[in-house]
């Protein structure tokens, strides 16, 4: 099989890397290790910067999303029993929007078939070859091993997927911490309360109460690494929220049936070097934040930006300008969003072996965030993101 581009993995960064392609006029084909089923099904995150909002609606994928798109304009940040209620307009019209990446992914895959384009599922990428002048995908499918011949081949396999390994001395070129905790996430059909959406910080871990629609709810707790999702009840899970919750008013949250949960390790994750020779690579392949800044998939959409138009200026005009200057151009976004959610990460949780100091000092930096002129600016101007330069 042969196409201009090959794209390597489902997610949002593949997927709208192909969108943006084909409003080009450029041919892609995707493959994808898992099958159609999971990939509808897999939950992620779900708080959209007013800029992925707007990339997705300029290349047509707003119709849903204007439709069940819930906007948030502020937030709350709870600690030592207090909180502060966080404005997050910033007096331009943006806000952030609470929108789930797997509907994302549902919108861009069900446009595609509607489209006829090829999505080949179940196709599991063993190597690639090629990646100077003339790129080929080895996968297999079907029970048979097949080869894909293109022209540009974009990486967005994730963390754990095949591209990155294929960029020479791309190991030396990545950072990377593991935090020593998880997060235990639930998806429950209980209206969300929009005083009670927002981080808290408790001595025994710690929570967040964010939404999916106006029905479903999508909570967290700090839990141990190794953590059973099925070790608490729902009863249990629901107590813990409020209790570490707690902000001095009594309030509770909404309670119902919890119909998801897992469990999910943090980690910081960048690897600078993203390119070399037809071979790019984007989202999660390049980089993974804590979620605790809601960043991972908004920075997904920044690199698909830049890649989709860097290969068009390549297949169209032969200018490798941008293609050149694709991971320094990503790394201007990556980095200061990366460490504004490892900043949150490190003021909200309790590491292991804390003492109360360093939990008075996390008391700082949140009162600072939440009751300083100056801390809540910083606040809203991370939340809401950088400015995209293409």
């Amino acid at each position: 099989m042969k196409t201009q581009v090959g794209i390597i993995g489902a997610g949002p960064a593949g997927l709208l890397v192909a969108r943006i392609l084909q409003l080009n006029g450029i041919d892609s084909v995707i493959l994808e290790r898992r099958t159609r089923a999971y990939v509808f099904e897999r939950v992620r995150a779900g708080v959209l910067e007013s800029g992925t909002v707007d990339t997705l609606r300029t290349y047509g994928m707003g119709e849903r999303l204007n439709r069940e798109g819930i906007p948030m304009r502020s937030m709350q940040l709870c600690w030592d029993r207090q909180k502060a209620d966080i404005s997050l307009d910033d007096g331009t019209g943006r806000h952030l929007t609470t929108y789930g990446q797997q509907k994302i992914v549902e919108d861009l895959i069900l446009q595609r078939e509607a489209d006829g384009l090829p999505i080949v599922f179940e196709a599991d990428v063993s190597r690639l070859d090629g990646i100077e002048d003339a790129p080929r995908i080895h996968y297999r499918h079907n029970g048979e091993d097949k080869v894909l011949e293109c022209q540009f081949i974009a990486g967005c396999d994730g963390y754990h997927g095949v591209s990155r390994r294929h960029i020479p001395g791309s190991d030396e070129h990545v950072f990377l911490t593991e935090y020593p905790f998880a997060w235990l996430g639930i998806l429950a059909e209980a209206a969300p309360l929009a005083a009670r959406r927002g981080f808290a910080h408790s001595t025994r871990g710690l929570a967040v109460a964010s939404a999916r629609s106006a029905s479903v709810g999508r909570l967290y707790l700090q839990v141990e690494p190794d953590a059973d999702p099925n070790a608490m009840s729902d009863q249990q899970i629901w107590d813990e929220l409020d209790i570490r919750m707690d902000d001095g008013t009594a309030a509770q949250l909404n309670r119902g049936p919890i119909i998801e949960r897992s469990v999910a390790r943090l980690r910081g994750y960048v690897c600078e070097k993203m390119r070399h020779g037809r071979l790019a690579i984007a989202g999660d392949a390049a980089h993974i934040v804590p979620p605790s800044g809601g960043k991972g998939l908004n920075l997904a959409v920044g690199d698909a930006r830049i890649m989709a138009e860097a290969i068009r200026r390549l297949l169209t005009t032969n200018d490798t300008t941008l293609l050149d200057s694709y991971s320094e151009m990503c790394l201007r976004r990556i980095w200061p969003t990366v460490h504004w959610a490892c900043s949150m990460c490190e003021a909200l949780h309790i590491f292991p072996g804390q003492t109360s100091f360093q939990t008075r000092m996390q008391y700082q930096t949140l009162n600072h965030w939440g009751n300083t002129e100056i801390g809540q600016q910083r606040l809203r101007k991370a939340q809401l993101g950088l400015p995209y330069e293409i």
